[in-house]
C-alpha cells in the first residue's frame, strides 16, 4: 500500500507537537521527559470540554495538530482512533462502582467509557460526517491502527486522520495493565501527494522472517516505546524525521509484522518542521 503523510501530531511528557520530537529525533537535543503539557482541546464546545475525560482530550488534541499541520479541512478526512484501553480513568471508576453494594454507575461515566467516545467528541466538534473507526489490539494497537488507516486511504482513495494514544490506569488496575505514561501521535494520511506532503509510505503486512521490531537508539525514548503501547509507533516517527529513505518494522500479530518503507518528500513543510507544525489550516476545526 502506498500513501502519503501530510501532517503529524505528538503529545508526550515534555513534548507538545511534532517540531519538539523531530528536533530530538534529528539529534539536535536529548529527550529528557518532563511534565505533561496542557491539552489543547479548545475545539470542543464548552459543555463537551467539561464532560470529556483525559483520553478524549488527548485524542482531540492530537487530531487537531495533524489536521492543522496538513492544512486540511477537518471535516474532510475519515478517522481512525487507536487506543489500547481507551479512557482508563473512567473504566477504573466504573469498575470501582460495580464493586460497591448499590452498583450505581454514572450515565456520563458510561457514555465516556465506550471505545469510540473520543471519535464521537471529535466528529461532533468539527461537524464531520466521514467514517470514524475506533480500534484496539493491546500492545500492537499502533500497528493495527496504521494498517486500518492505510487500507482506507488506498481502498477508498480518501484522506484519513489516524490518532494513536494511551493514558495510564490509576491504581489498582495499573498493577494489572501497566502503562508508563501519557503518549499519543497522529498522522494525516492521503492517497496522493500535496504541497504539504512530508513523506511517502509503502506499507506491507508480512511474516516476521526473523526480523524483530525496530527499537529506539535513545535510551529514554526506548523506555517510552516499551512502556506505552501507543509509543510503539516511535520508530516510524524517527524515520519521518530523517532526510533519507529507510524501512522500519513495527510488531504486529504473532508471526507477523508491519513493514514501512519511508521516503521523504521535499517540501517547504518538511524542511521546516516549526512552520509545518504551525501552518494555518484551510478551515479551522
Amino acid at each position: 500500500m502506498k500513501l502519503y503523510v501530510d501532517g503529524i501530531g505528538l503529545f508526550a511528557p515534555g513534548l507538545h507537537g511534532w517540531a519538539d520530537l523531530a528536533a530530538i529525533l534529528r539529534g539536535e537535543r536529548r529527550y529528557e521527559g518532563g511534565e505533561l503539557p496542557a491539552f489543547d482541546h479548545a475545539v470542543l464546545p464548552a459543555t463537551e470540554r467539561r464532560r470529556a475525560g483525559k483520553s478524549i482530550k488527548l485524542a482531540v488534541d492530537l487530531a487537531g495538530q495533524a489536521v492543522r499541520a496538513a492544512g486540511i479541512d477537518p471535516t474532510e478526512p475519515a478517522i481512525v482512533f487507536a487506543s489500547t484501553t481507551g479512557d482508563t480513568e473512567v473504566l477504573t471508576d466504573i469498575c470501582a462502582a460495580l464493586a460497591t453494594e448499590d452498583r450505581m454507575i454514572s450515565p456520563m461515566r458510561f457514555h465516556n467509557s465506550v471505545h469510540n467516545a473520543a471519535s464521537g467528541y471529535w466528529t461532533i466538534a468539527v461537524g464531520s460526517r466521514q467514517p470514524a473507526n475506533a480500534i484496539a489490539l493491546h500492545e500492537r494497537t499502533a500497528a493495527a491502527g496504521l494498517l486500518e488507516a492505510a487500507v482506507q486511504v488506498v481502498a477508498e482513495g480518501i484522506p484519513v486522520l489516524l490518532a494513536v494514544y494511551d493514558i495510564p490506569f490509576p491504581p489498582p488496575l495499573n498493577a494489572a495493565e501497566p502503562i508508563a505514561t501519557v503518549f499519543g501521535a497522529s498522522l494525516l494520511l492521503r492517497p496522493e501527494p500535496t504541497t504539504h506532503t512530508l513523506a511517502e509510505l509503502t506499507i506491507e503486512r508480512t511474516k516476521e522472517d526473523g526480523g524483530a521490531a525496530d527499537t529506539m537508539h535513545d535510551p529514554e525514548l526506548e523506555t517510552l516505546r516499551r512502556g506505552v503501547p501507543a509509543a510503539r509507533i516511535l520508530p516510524l516517527l524517527q524515520a519521518l524525521a530523517g532526510d533519507s529513505g529507510t524501512t522500519v518494522t513495527l510488531d504486529y500479530l504473532a508471526g507477523q509484522c508491519v513493514r514501512i518503507a519511508v521516503m521523504p518528500v521535499r517540501t517547504a513543510a518538511h524542511n521546516n518542521p516549526n512552520n509545518q507544525a504551525n501552518q494555518t489550516p484551510e478551515a479551522q476545526p
